[in-house]
């Protein structure tokens, strides 16, 4: 039984280091996501004001 339990125990460190590994990860997804769509509205607004400037 004691094999068992240490093994348990980890697998459930394992699984723990796992879990903030991905939620360090999901982090800094999300922080690149969040560039990439104010990027996006920045390269939007500067082809607007191009056509704008074209269109004069």
């Amino acid at each position: 039984m004691g094999i068992t339990n240490t093994r348990l125990k980890l697998d459930k460190a394992a699984i723990e280091e796992a879990i903030e590994a991905l939620k360090d990860e999901n982090e800094c997804l999300r922080i690149e996501v969040d560039y990439l769509k104010k990027l996006k509205a920045f390269v939007q607004k500067e082809m607007e004001l191009q056509n704008k400037r074209k269109q004069k």
